[in-house]
């Protein structure tokens, strides 16, 4: 038999890097208490945060520039105004309600989105196709059944 010299033995690796750790973790209950008070604490920051977030208006009309977007702002809304009416209007009769409500959802839907919208390039509104579509459907006949 041979006998082996420690000089040639390989080293052993020690059991602590083979061996699977297990890490110590919080009690949930600490650890949905600190979540909490971190999410429900309330700063400067986080209110502008929020806010901005829910209102983008509040972060770009500061930096809006009156005298050089006014007029195209101005006419945009002189056109969209000229076409938004006429066309609620006949969405309503379309669809068998009185004018006044087509009137509200346009431009309704238009005020919201100015507070609350985040893109510059949405058409917010009815559409004629729109109309057209609930006109047919409203003269349809089932059978027996018109509506």
């Amino acid at each position: 038999m041979e006998d082996v010299s420690p000089d040639t033995e390989t080293p052993v690796v020690g059991p602590s890097l083979l061996e699977r750790r297990v890490r110590q973790q919080n009690p949930k209950v600490s650890v949905l208490k600190s979540k909490l008070k971190k999410g429900l604490t309330c700063s400067g920051p986080k209110v502008r945060s929020t806010l901005k977030g829910f209102f983008p208006v509040v972060h770009w009309l500061p930096k809006y520039k009156l005298k050089e977007y006014i007029w195209g702002d101005v006419m945009s809304g002189l056109i969209v105004g000229i076409i938004l009416v006429p066309q609620a209007i006949a969405y309503c009769l379309l669809a068998g309600v009185p004018p006044i409500y087509g009137l509200y959802t346009s431009f309704y839907g238009n005020i919201i989105y100015f507070l609350m919208g985040t893109s510059r390039h949405v058409s917010v509104g009815i559409f004629s196709l729109m109309s057209l579509m609930v006109g047919q459907v409203k003269n349809l006949c089932f059978g027996q059944f018109c509506l």
